[in-house]
C-alpha cells in the first residue's frame, strides 16, 4: 500500500510540474493564450557550427546573447539552448500524446518564442510535421518542443491541432 501512495505521488508531481494548457495552447497556435506573455525569437541569421558540441553539428541563432536552435548527431537530434542540449529522444510526453516519431526540428522553417507564465519561463519550438501538414488536410497538425526554463529545465513534447 505504501508503494502505491509513493506511486500516486510521483505522478502527480509529474502531472503539476507539465506546463499548463496555456502554455501548450500558445506554444502550438503561435500566439499568447490566458495570461500567457510571449517574445518571438526571429530566425534572421542562422549559425551553422560542425563540432558545437562534440559528435553534434548545431544550427542556431543568438538571441540577446543566448544560442538557441538545434543539433544533430548520428545518436539524434536535441534542442540547444545556453550551449546545453536536450535530446529529443528523452523528451517528455505530455498526457494524451500517442508515441510518435519525435520530428527533427528545421530551425529556418519552425516557429520559435519564449513564453511566460507567472515566474515560469518556457521555450517554445512548433513546426508541422515535416511536409504533412503544410498543405492538405493535416495542414492543422503540429507538433512542439516545450523546454521549461526555470526549475528543472524539462523538455516536453506534444502533438496538437489548431
Amino acid at each position: 500500500m505504501k508503494s502505491l501512495g509513493i506511486a500516486l505521488t510521483l505522478i502527480s508531481t509529474a502531472l503539476f510540474a507539465a506546463p499548463s494548457a496555456n502554455v501548450i495552447s500558445s506554444c502550438l497556435e503561435t500566439q499568447a493564450r490566458g495570461g500567457i506573455s510571449s517574445v518571438e525569437i526571429r530566425i534572421n541569421e542562422i549559425i551553422q557550427e560542425d563540432g558545437y558540441k562534440p559528435g553534434y553539428t548545431a544550427e542556431y541563432v543568438k538571441h540577446e546573447g543566448i544560442d538557441i536552435g538545434f543539433a544533430t548527431s548520428p545518436k539524434g537530434g536535441a534542442v540547444l539552448y545556453m550551449g546545453k542540449l536536450w535530446p529529443i529522444n528523452r523528451s517528455t510526453l505530455l498526457p494524451g500524446v500517442a508515441k510518435v516519431s519525435k520530428p527533427v526540428v528545421h530551425v529556418e522553417l519552425a516557429y520559435w518564442a519564449l513564453l511566460e507564465e507567472g515566474p515560469k519561463k518556457y521555450l517554445c519550438i512548433t513546426d508541422n510535421f515535416d511536409g504533412i501538414g503544410r498543405s492538405g488536410s493535416f495542414q492543422k497538425s503540429k507538433y512542439a518542443y516545450i523546454l521549461e526554463l526555470t526549475g528543472k529545465r524539462i523538455l516536453y513534447f506534444i502533438v496538437g491541432r489548431t
